[in-house]
C-alpha cells in the first residue's frame, strides 16, 4: 500500500491529470493533495484522494503529507508528473525488496520545450546513477519511518529541499536507488527562461548549496 503525496502551487490544476495514472495503485493506497493555507481544489470524482492544509512552501507540505500518510510506503510526486505504464509495478518490486532505501525514476522531459534538454535528461542520468544524487521531480519514494527518522525535508532552506534530503541519506549511509523506468516532467520552464540561462542557475545552484554537505558527508564517512 502506498500513500502518494502531491504537494500543490496556489490553484494548481495540473493534478487533475496526474490522478487517473495513478488508478493501479495497490487496494488501500492513498492520494494526497497538499495545499496551502485556504486553497481547497475540488476532488470529487476522484477515488483514494484526500486533501490537506499543509504549511508555507513546498517542504512543508510534503512533510505534512508524510505526517498524515497511512502507509508505510510514501510516494512524492510533483503535480505536473506523467510516468509509464510500469511504474507503479516496478516501484512495488523494489519497494518490497528493500524498504530502507530511497527510490528515485529515471528523468524525462515532455515535449513542451527545446530539443536540448535531452541533454539534461543525459546529465540528469549521469548524476542520479553515477553520483546517486538525484532530485525530487525524479518521484522519491521511501519508507515514512526512514523519512521521518532523517527528519524530513527541511522546511528552512529556500530552495532545494529535496537536494539536501538526498545528502541525508548519503551522510548516514542509506542507499539510493534507481527503479528502472521513467517520469516525465514538464520543461516549460526551459522554453520561457531560455535552455542555457536555466541550465547554468541549476548548475549554480546544485554546487553552492551541494559543497557544504559534500565536506559534512566527508567528515561523516572518512575522518
Amino acid at each position: 500500500m502506498i500513500s502518494v503525496i502531491i504537494p500543490l502551487a496556489p490553484h494548481e490544476d495540473k493534478w487533475k491529470e496526474l490522478v487517473p495514472l495513478l488508478d493501479g495503485l495497490p487496494e488501500g493506497s492513498e492520494i494526497l493533495l497538499v495545499t496551502g493555507i485556504g486553497d481547497k481544489p475540488d476532488v470529487s470524482g476522484f477515488n483514494h484522494v484526500r486533501v490537506l492544509e499543509g504549511r508555507s512552501g513546498r517542504a512543508g507540505r510534503m512533510n505534512c503529507g508524510a505526517d498524515h500518510a497511512k502507509n508505510e510506503c510514501i510516494w512524492f510526486l510533483h503535480a505536473d508528473s506523467q510516468f509509464e505504464g510500469d511504474a507503479i509495478t516496478k516501484l512495488v518490486s523494489a519497494y518490497t525488496q528493500e524498504s530502507d532505501a530511497l527510490y528515485y525514476f529515471d528523468l524525462k522531459f515532455m515535449d513542451d520545450g527545446p530539443k536540448l534538454v535531452k541533454l539534461n535528461e543525459w546529465l540528469v542520468r549521469w548524476r542520479s546513477n553515477v553520483l546517486k544524487m538525484p532530485f525530487g521531480d525524479q518521484g522519491f519514494a521511501i519508507s515514512k519511518s526512514l523519512f521521518l527518522k532523517l527528519g524530513g525535508y527541511r522546511e528552512d532552506v529556500a530552495y532545494g529541499e529535496d537536494y539536501v534530503f538526498t545528502w541525508k541519506m548519503k551522510q548516514e549511509g542509506y542507499p539510493i536507488k534507481p527503479i528502472g523506468t521513467s517520469i516525465f516532467s514538464s520543461a516549460r520552464k526551459y522554453k520561457k527562461g531560455g535552455w542555457g540561462k536555466v541550465t547554468l542557475l541549476h548548475v549554480a545552484l546544485t554546487f553552492k548549496q551541494g559543497w557544504p554537505e559534500f565536506w559534512l558527508w566527508i567528515r561523516k564517512r572518512f575522518l
